[in-house]
């Protein structure tokens, strides 16, 4: 096993020989093999230990267990205790979620106080069945079918392509110390139902059941990467980002012989998992939308939009001239009109061309913005008029003004123009700024 272990650590992971990793060792025969492992590789490590507390004094002896070997190894070793029942309560989750939170944060903690470059935790073969068999349960795509990815960012599992038996034939033969956990004997999770009743029958009816589960990982992987592939050229060819949304192009995804597919996997980065949700808002009119915690779903004409409405709140928009249209926050579009009759309403604005300065600027009240009110010869501060005419805090959060170039306000969107951009009796050119589609 150490001989396939390094040939495997210098395949994938050569950069362990020129960084320092982190070792996450419970106490457990997984764990303390891979640290014996990272011993003969001789490559520069720490370990860290977290004591969890809630096996009483087992936890203390994995603690202990643990630390004596690190003191007498003179390898560097990091332990913490945490009081996991409590962020159980506080937080109201599971202590799997609780405990897996604790550990990971404090991992990257001291990776980044020193310098550790990797996080090496000691899932096997067995794992990797385990995790697929619960994910197929309860229900998943491809990306929940290909198991524990051996690299997630700066976490590295090097010991997934070993065995449980292969690595307590290694402790035995090796004279490795470990403890036993007793709560992995229950079958009161259903992690360990499968471990102990899925498993075993499993193993019983094909005796290379690992080594064809094996294959079937790799194919799997193999159909990843080709739908990983697809939706390259689907972004490539369909999705525009800019720095306050994404755009779909409708029309462009026209050409996908599986639309709603290519739309469900890029989405779902997004929190938009409802196939039903998204084959509708295609269909829908414009300005139809679907939300959730952090995004929205516009439809907008022949396209998608998606974007954080938090973000967009604190952003400033420009239009840059009069064949620019403005999809966010919300439609507006400016053209010249000649001769038009004036018919102005709550969405609709008209005003004097030769007053323009382009760019205009969407955005929301600064402290000491003012403007004329239409029909008024004086001026008002904006805050002023917002509180005149009674808005909520939340109605002024939401209020937009168009700016000018010179930063004279044209209009508190939605409410009241600027009387300093009316349109005079001599005007030659005039412009309509709407809202309408």
């Amino acid at each position: 096993m150490l001989n396939q272990f390094k040939q495997h650590i210098t395949q994938i992971f050569p950069e362990v020989f020129t960084n320092k990793t982190l070792l996450a060792v419970s106490g457990g025969v997984d764990s303390m093999v891979l640290l014996q492992l990272f011993i003969h590789l001789k490559v520069e490590f720490a370990v860290a230990h977290c004591n969890f507390q809630l096996r009483d004094a087992d936890s203390d002896l994995d603690e202990k267990l643990v630390t004596d070997f690190c003191n007498k190894n003179n390898i560097t070793c990091f332990v913490k205790r945490f009081d996991t029942m409590q962020v159980v309560k506080s937080k109201n989750v599971s202590i799997q979620i609780a405990a897996r939170e604790l550990r990971y944060n404090w991992f990257k903690q001291l990776c980044t106080t020193n310098n550790y470059r990797f996080i090496a935790t000691a899932h096997h073969l067995n794992d990797q069945v385990e995790t697929f068999l619960i994910n197929f349960t309860r229900g998943t795509g491809i990306d929940g079918l290909v198991g524990i990815p051996e690299k997630n960012q700066q976490i590295i599992r090097p010991m997934l392509p070993f065995s449980r038996d292969e690595i307590l034939n290694f402790a035995v033969e090796n004279g490795v110390e470990w403890r036993e956990d007793q709560s992995n004997a229950t079958t009161k999770y259903l992690r360990n139902k499968i471990r102990h009743l899925i498993v075993p029958v499993l193993m019983e009816e094909n005796q290379q059941f690992l080594q064809t589960f094996q294959n079937t990982l790799h194919f799997l992987k193999q159909t990843q990467h080709l739908a990983n592939d697809a939706m390259v050229y689907f972004e490539n060819e369909c999705v525009i980002k800019e720095a306050d949304f994404v755009k779909i192009d409708l029309d462009k995804l026209q050409k996908f012989n599986n639309k709603t597919a290519y739309l469900v996997q890029f989405l779902m980065s997004y929190g938009f998992f409802s196939s039903t949700e998204i084959e509708k808002i295609c269909v829908a009119s414009t300005g139809k939308f679907i939300k959730n915690n952090n995004y929205t779903l516009l439809k907008n004409r022949n396209e998608l939009l998606i974007y954080d409405e938090k973000l967009i709140n604190k952003a400033v928009f420009f239009i840059k001239n009069e064949n620019d249209v403005l999809q966010l926050p919300f439609f507006m579009k400016i053209l010249r009109v000649e001769n038009a009759e004036i018919n102005t309403d709550k969405d609709t604005i008209f005003v004097n061309s030769e007053l323009l300065k382009w760019p205009l600027v969407l955005r929301k009240i600064n402290t000491a913005d003012v403007f004329q009110p239409f029909g008024m010869k004086g001026f008002k501060k904006v805050s002023k008029f917002f509180k005149d005419e009674k808005l909520s805090k939340i109605e002024k959060d939401n209020t937009w003004l168009l700016v000018n170039g010179d930063d004279k306000i044209i209009w508190i969107v939605g409410m009241r123009a600027d009387n300093r951009f009316k349109i005079l009796n001599n005007s030659k050119q005039n412009h309509i700024i709407t809202l309408k589609q």
